[in-house]
């Protein structure tokens, strides 16, 4: 007894659509093609020759303007070109330098005080309360 059964009958449903598509075309191209031989048919070689070159100049030209456009930048180019990036100014210039009140620095020892082992267990956090600290006499001495 098979759990998994295999539907061999499947139908690959794009390649279903690709082939209804492939003959719409094809049905298309031979209904114009045999319009436009019951209207040619009667024409002259001359004619016919006449008649080629004009639709080959038409649709090479097309062809031709279609390949020169890709080539050229859009009219509204400038919303693409990327801007030039400008210098910030510096950073102490444009703020005021942050104070680390006396209420901070007595939090941050005591909570040095509170896990001695912070280097061990968390060493970029006690990291971060040493530059606290090293601010903070910094903002003293000034």
């Amino acid at each position: 007894m098979k759990l998994f059964k295999k539907n061999i009958n499947e139908t690959n449903i794009p390649d279903k659509a690709a082939k209804g598509i492939a003959n719409g075309i094809l049905k298309s191209q031979s209904w114009f093609a045999n319009n436009l031989e019951s209207q040619t048919k009667k024409w002259k070689q001359k004619q016919q020759w006449f008649f080629l070159s004009g639709v080959c100049i038409l649709f090479g030209g097309l062809s031709i303007t279609a390949i020169v456009n890709s080539f050229r930048p859009p009219a509204n180019s400038k919303a693409i070109m990327p801007k030039a990036i400008s210098t910030p100014k510096t950073i102490q210039a444009n703020t005021i330098l942050y104070l680390i009140t006396e209420d901070e620095f007595q939090q941050v020892q005591t909570y040095k005080q509170q896990h001695p082992d912070l280097i061990k267990n968390r060493p970029r956090l006690f990291d971060s309360l040493t530059l606290i600290e090293q601010s903070y006499y910094l903002q003293k001495n000034k």
